[in-house]
């Protein structure tokens, strides 16, 4: 059986704290169009969650907050130590910022297994995350190691990188930095920006690597016969064509409904954008920097998980995949990070609005019986069919479908009814821990 159609939800995403000490302006919180309420979750919440701990391998306790800003913390991790299978993992992210080494060891204590603390650029200036200056977090480490000597209990520690444009190019000092510090393991992430001004930081190209290996054969081919692609919009829609105007437009109207017949998506003027001398470099630059992140990685033995550097073709929800469910602090239980809340991001030149996706409360039903819902069945086994669209790799897009500015989504062009087609976790670029 897939193990997103088991009886249990096999990971839980639990929002101790919507609430936050930093504000970075890169985070979600900040940009118009949040409707995210500022509160923690209650120990009654958290107690309804109990049910599912005996089965989940792996207990989440971050969201969209700082989690050592939850009061109740200690004992969430107390408790679901207690219900949870001994090689089950609890865990959580953070900024680090608030850990002591009394926090520390009553985290250990507790039962914690794993933790990730952001960082997005380490430098000459100093430790930085969402342009925040977060240079005491190296005693982060130190307290986890220093806790996890005196309780006798192992816990591994790591860090998360978001790449953009004006960190990429620090990332291989900022990983040697983190396995000095201790770190075991490193996450990587494209970022989702969530506004127009972050939208030229953004580094991962949205086109699949399929159309744009497709694009690249059409570069070649044309160049043989004479055609430059880059005039076809200009004189698509010209009345009086020239000949060779002519041979253009049908070649490319050729060639696109080849492509398309073998499943294969164009959005010819995202293409054109993307495959540029100037972008090819971009590119090349980025591949170099993971190159260096591995060696640094393989050095110093750091697991490192990196993003593609284009959209997968081969589409893949993690979230929907490994049996992860998202509850929120008022015990809403939503199916992935990417439905979790509503607001707004920049996606495709436009503004995207997303409504969360919520398939009940645990106050007022069981966190089982909402997992095994046929409603929520039905989510998962649409999700895992992967027959909506590449909304990203659209000629139309962004469309009213999947934008939801004028109304919540309901369906896309193909009539499916999960809003998968426009997600960048969907597509590789965005990861989380899990």
């Amino acid at each position: 059986m897939n193990i997103s159609q088991d009886m249990y939800p096999s990971k839980l995403y639990v929002e101790t704290t919507t609430r936050c000490n930093l504000r970075c302006s890169m985070c979600v919180k900040q940009v118009k169009g949040a409707r995210i309420p500022e509160v923690d979750m209650s120990m009654e919440v958290f107690h309804k969650l109990e049910p599912a701990f005996p089965y989940i391998k792996t207990l989440l306790l971050n969201g969209i907050g700082e989690p050592l800003l939850a009061k109740k913390l200690v004992p969430m991790i107390r408790r679901a130590r207690e219900l949870m299978a001994p090689d089950a993992v609890i865990s959580f992210q953070t900024n680090g910022m608030l850990l002591t080494f009394e926090l520390a060891k009553k985290l250990v204590a507790a039962g914690l297994d794993r933790i990730c603390i952001s960082v997005d650029m380490v430098g000459e200036q100093g430790v930085f995350h969402g342009g925040e200056d977060v240079g005491r977090i190296t005693h982060a480490f130190e307290y986890i190691r220093r806790a996890s000597e005196a309780m006798e209990r192992n816990v591994s520690v790591g860090v998360e990188f978001v790449i953009m444009r004006d960190n990429a190019a620090s990332l291989p000092y900022s990983l040697k930095w983190a396995a000095e510090q201790g770190a075991e393991f490193a996450l990587v992430t494209h970022m989702l920006p969530y506004g127009e001004s972050m939208a030229e930081q953004e580094l991962f190209n949205p086109n699949t690597e399929q159309s744009l290996a497709e694009y690249e054969r059409w570069l070649a081919e044309a160049e043989e016969r004479g055609l430059d692609l880059g005039r076809y919009f200009e004189v698509l829609w010209k009345v009086k064509k020239t000949e060779d105007e002519k041979r253009l437009v049908t070649f490319v109207n050729e060639h696109v409904k080849a492509a398309l017949a073998k499943g294969i998506p164009m959005h010819l003027s995202n293409l054109m954008q993307w495959i540029t001398d100037e972008k090819r470099t971009e590119q090349e630059w980025l591949v170099t920097i993971f190159e260096k992140a591995r060696a640094v990685a393989a050095k110093y033995n750091v697991d490192i998980t990196l993003p593609p550097i284009s959209a997968a073709y081969e589409r893949k929800c993690d979230f929907v995949e490994q049996g992860v469910a998202h509850i929120t602090p008022d015990g809403e239980v939503h199916p992935c990070y990417f439905l979790w809340h509503e607001y707004s991001c920049f996606m495709d030149g436009d503004i995207k609005k997303v409504t969360p996706r919520t398939f009940g409360n645990v106050l007022t039903s069981s966190i089982l019986k909402i997992w095994n819902s046929d409603e929520y069945r039905n989510f998962r086994e649409q999700v895992l069919k992967y027959e909506y669209p590449y909304c990203t790799n659209c000629s139309v897009v962004p469309c009213v479908d999947v934008t939801g500015r004028n109304d919540p989504f309901e369906m896309d062009c193909y009539g499916t009814t999960v809003p998968c087609g426009h997600c960048l976790w969907c597509l590789g670029g965005v990861r989380c821990l899990l």
